[in-house]
């Protein structure tokens, strides 16, 4: 998998060149109203990725490599590793395609967030040193990593707590043992506003 994120625009040159097209077709794509495209204030035509992508599987065409969209990032940040280990391999299970990692605690948490920009992050808030609230905090605060969904779980839960932590911008606090089917539901409802 490639490391770097995907072009998000495309010239007419570099569509051209990504399709094995001469540039003229792409251009002729565009004149006819086929593939949507934006001009640059010069006067430069540029394709957004997702409507390159559009055009090609409605045209049933194979979409290249560079196009296909990066596996959701699942990050699991738990001081427990059995039960994080056990999150990552039931996601994994369900969603093969979808990268899961695991961290146990809120430094390491930090670190990886800003590494990876994963699309959810599932935290504990009950960690020692630096708790879920302050690791939330510091996604929310971050305008590289706020875009990232979290998940609150936690053993230990008060309403007081629920509250602070979804004012933190946490989409949801669920309570420990977790029900499967809830904390899918929640990653969902996650990647279908992040991606």
């Amino acid at each position: 998998m490639k490391s770097q994120r995907r072009k998000r625009t495309l010239s007419t040159i570099e569509a051209a060149q990504l399709l094995g097209v001469a540039v003229s077709s792409v251009a002729k794509w565009i004149d006819d109203g086929a593939l949507t495209a934006g001009r640059t204030p010069g006067g430069h035509r540029r394709i957004e990725a997702q409507d390159l992508v559009a055009f090609l599987r409605q045209q049933k065409l194979r979409v290249p490599e560079e196009l296909q969209p990066e596996p959701p990032k699942i990050l699991i940040v738990d001081d427990e590793k059995p039960f994080a280990k056990w999150l990552a391999e039931e996601i994994r299970e369900r969603h093969a395609d979808y990268e899961v990692m695991e961290v146990h605690d809120g430094y390491s948490a930090g670190e990886r967030v800003g590494l990876t920009k994963p699309d959810v992050v599932i935290l504990d808030l009950n960690m020692p040193g630096m708790d879920g609230f302050e690791v939330c905090r510091r996604i929310k605060s971050n305008p590289l990593t706020q875009r990232a969904g979290v998940i609150a779980v936690t053993g230990h839960t008060s309403p007081s707590a629920r509250s602070r932590i979804i004012r933190m911008g946490a989409s949801a606090c669920l309570q420990k043992p977790l029900d499967l089917a809830a904390i899918m539901d929640e990653i969902a409802k996650v990647l279908s506003r992040t991606r």
